[in-house]
């Protein structure tokens, strides 16, 4: 119920009640008031014998969410083991070096693994110089339709394409990219050239790990129809359309036989390029949007995300086919180089 009262001030001041659903009788017992004249009384040990579940704990790790468990600072990387060395020979420089260049690479693998996600502070200006940190000499990153190198920014001239979210200053929901293409890029960076004024913050979601969540601890029947429903992906822009039909989560041919279920391969997720759901029966449609909401909320847990505010020089890379990523919106004149 709700109530009009003053609150000194001479203000009416709303106050909301609600009445308890249960309480205590005389006897202990827990009382629930289904009707005016009926009553339901359960005795308490009672209810705790019976309790579906009472003491389980939750079988699956939430996805990880704390920003310094994938945080290498590049500065203190080469100058603590610039100085390991220089313990060992007089007059080396404080450059990392190759044997440091194979250490660094280590630490970023083994973030990249155990996290999909490694935010690399102070890394430096150059974004091509900073490519060849993932990747041999001899080789080069992937083109996509925008070009070989993204520049994410609202006055964007270098990219073909650039008709699309990415180069406005609106924020960008979670998902993951080309989800329209049958091949896309493992392991993607943004690079900061220059933040926001004001917003613009980057964050991130393992979505392998939010996945197995869902399937152990949310919604079973909500994971398979996840793994089995066919979704048509289509971006279309004014010099470019292609389009691709996918589950959101798909899942190995084979089986793991340490767990005795197919892993799960990529996510594709993205809302703005997701189509009109037409695969299945109409019957089915709500229970299918019911679980995409079941899905999306789960994302937007707060203890879910990662999130990661990038300063001039830092690179956050992220793979791309088990690690949702989104932006905020924003003011001023940021730029990322996306590769």
């Amino acid at each position: 119920s709700v109530t009009a009262e003053g609150d000194g001030d001479g203000q009416p001041a709303v106050v909301f009640y609600w009445p308890p659903i249960a309480t205590k009788d005389d006897e202990g017992n827990l009382a629930l008031s289904e009707e005016k004249e009926h009553v339901t009384a359960f005795p308490v040990q009672w209810l705790r014998d019976n309790a579906y579940a009472i003491n389980r704990s939750e079988s699956s790790e939430l996805p990880p969410h704390d920003i310094d468990l994938v945080t290498l600072d590049y500065n203190n990387f080469v100058s603590k083991h610039a100085a390991k060395e220089q313990q060992g020979s007089s007059g080396s420089s404080a450059s990392i070096g190759e044997k440091n260049s194979l250490l660094y690479k280590a630490a970023l693998y083994d973030i990249l693994k155990k996290y999909g996600v490694a935010v690399i502070r102070n890394r430096g200006s150059d974004t091509e110089d900073i490519i060849y940190d993932f990747i041999d000499p001899t080789a080069d990153v992937i083109s996509t339709h925008f070009g070989r190198i993204e520049h994410l920014r609202t006055d964007n001239v270098e990219n073909t394409n650039n008709d699309q979210l990415g180069y406005t200053n609106s924020p960008v929901r979670l998902h993951t990219d080309l989800c329209y293409a049958q091949k896309v890029p493992g392991f993607q960076f943004l690079h900061c050239i220059q933040p926001a004024d004001i917003g613009g913050g980057n964050y991130f979601v393992h979505a392998e790990s939010a996945a197995n969540y869902l399937k152990t601890e949310v919604s079973r029947r909500a994971y398979d129809l996840l793994t089995t429903v066919p979704v048509r992906f289509d971006r279309k822009q004014s010099k470019f359309q292609a389009q691709l039909t996918e589950p959101i989560l798909r899942l190995s041919d084979e089986v793991d036989p340490a767990t005795g279920e197919r892993r799960l391969d990529q996510v594709r997720y993205s809302y703005f390029t997701q189509a009109a759901q037409t695969n299945v029966p109409f019957a089915d449609l709500r229970e299918w949007y019911e679980v995409l909401q079941v899905w999306d909320r789960l994302l937007y847990r707060d203890d879910f995300q990662i999130k990661a505010e990038l300063n001039t020089g830092d690179v956050v890379i992220y793979d791309n086919l088990k690690v949702l990523h989104a932006r905020n919106g924003f003011s001023g004149p940021r730029h990322m180089a996306g590769v």
